[in-house]
């Protein structure tokens, strides 16, 4: 679990850094590292609003070569917690809204950081070069070639094929 302590927090701005583990956050270790969240916190009476920028170094495969490479990730979230008079009608100043009890002494951020990481993976995993090398398009005998390691139980229908050109 990744959580914040809001109980010594005075009203105003508070700005933190945070190295998470990534098993806390249940994220793959052998994919995911060096998990680095910044959160402001905008703290005033009955309500938080939780600014996150998350950054992480993720292992990819490469859609083009299948090779593993390592990339950087960035995602940034929003979210307002906040007590049940103040939440309605507040949707569209951040990303989320959530209740809050007041007598909260930490805010669950696991979910939300998870999240924004990976929603920050890119669909398109091409590694950094691959774009240049050439991948072959063609592929098996090339044609009016023979391959002398034919399985036989193709004989028959080589045979067909070889009929249909006579006629």
């Amino acid at each position: 679990m990744f959580a914040i302590g809001i109980e010594a927090l005075a009203s105003g701005v508070h700005e933190r850094t945070f190295k998470p583990e990534v098993e806390a956050l249940e994220l793959d270790p052998s994919v995911f590292r060096d998990v680095e969240v910044t959160a402001r916190l905008d703290v005033a009476e009955g309500r938080i609003l939780v600014s996150l920028a998350v950054r992480a170094q993720i292992t990819l495969e490469c859609d083009r070569t299948l090779r593993s490479f390592d990339q950087p990730v960035e995602g940034a979230y929003r979210i307002l917690f906040s007590c049940a008079e103040f939440a309605s009608g507040r949707e569209g100043s951040c990303n989320e809204v959530r209740i809050m009890d007041p007598n909260d002494r930490v805010l669950d951020l696991t979910d939300v950081t998870r999240d924004t990481i990976l929603l920050a993976v890119p669909a398109r995993r091409v590694a950094p070069g691959a774009e240049d090398i050439d991948i072959p398009m063609t592929f098996g005998v090339p044609q009016g070639t023979q391959d002398s390691s034919i399985d036989p139980r193709w004989e028959a229908l080589i045979a067909l094929k070889s009929e249909e050109d006579r006629n």
